[in-house]
């Protein structure tokens, strides 16, 4: 139960979903000194993770060094919506957030684990999703749980739930990675080459500073060099694969 006290509504709905898709799973599994969320019939393990993926990483480098396939399916809200529900508890108000993330978003939860990224045996499953976040009003204006607000809010946060899955994006080796590269991509370019071509295909809340996370992950996984300068802007070009059979060693 350890495990499960504080578990949202978002994270046990995924996790049924993926221990139905593995017949003969197991659910909250103590595999060493770490919980799993679910081992496969084949001790595989399958992790999902709401918050910070680089928080896992002392887990998952135990469960491969172990020899175990890792799978970690991490949901990033593409679109949500806020239900606040009064403090009298006969009233909710739903409304959209304005805030939208993209597949570009994920590189900020994933600097921690760039050791392990090209392991063979960890792959990365993000779920674009639409989701609730829900919210309970206060009397008062009050601190977060977790103590990080920098102003008091008249709400708390209660809890997270899945409205529906929009579409999966899998993360297993190089070419994945790659992939989220704008085709038409010089063989050299900047940020803002790069920028301007996401942005000519409508990607809903694309950011430069997510762009940045991204070639600075990618510098750590030798996936691109940088290869010079334009002025002020740093000019980066994509590494040529490694030979066949080699991965990245997450030891």
């Amino acid at each position: 139960m350890i495990n499960t006290l504080n578990e949202t509504s978002l994270h046990k709905t995924i996790k049924d979903l993926y221990a139905i898709e593995n017949p003969n799973s197991k659910k909250e599994e103590k595999v060493g000194p770490y919980i799993a969320d679910i081992v496969t019939a084949k001790k595989d393990i399958i992790e999902i993770q709401t918050g910070s993926v680089s928080s896992l990483f002392k887990k998952i480098n135990y469960f491969l060094n172990e020899g175990r396939k890792v799978k970690v399916v991490y949901p990033l809200a593409a679109c949500k919506y806020i239900e606040t529900c009064s403090v009298t508890k006969k009233e909710k108000r739903r409304r959209k957030s304005p805030v939208t993330k993209n597949i570009y978003s994920i590189f900020r939860e994933l600097t921690g684990l760039h050791t392990l990224l090209l392991d063979k045996n960890f792959t990365l499953e993000v779920l674009l999703i639409t989701m609730t976040e829900e919210r309970e009003e206060t009397k008062e204006a009050v601190q977060s749980k977790n103590g990080r607000r920098r102003f008091k809010k008249n709400w708390l946060k209660s809890g997270k739930r899945l409205e529906s899955i929009e579409e999966k994006i899998i993360f297993n080796k190089r070419e994945d990675y790659i992939s989220l590269f704008p085709q038409d991509l010089g063989e050299s370019f900047t940020i803002n080459e790069m920028y301007q071509q996401l942005f000519a295909k409508k990607i809903k809340g694309l950011k430069k500073d997510s762009l940045r996370l991204m070639l600075w992950l990618y510098k750590k996984l030798d996936l691109v060099e940088e290869c010079g300068k334009e002025g002020k802007s740093k000019v980066f070009k994509i590494k040529k694969p490694p030979k066949e059979g080699a991965f990245y060693n997450h030891k």
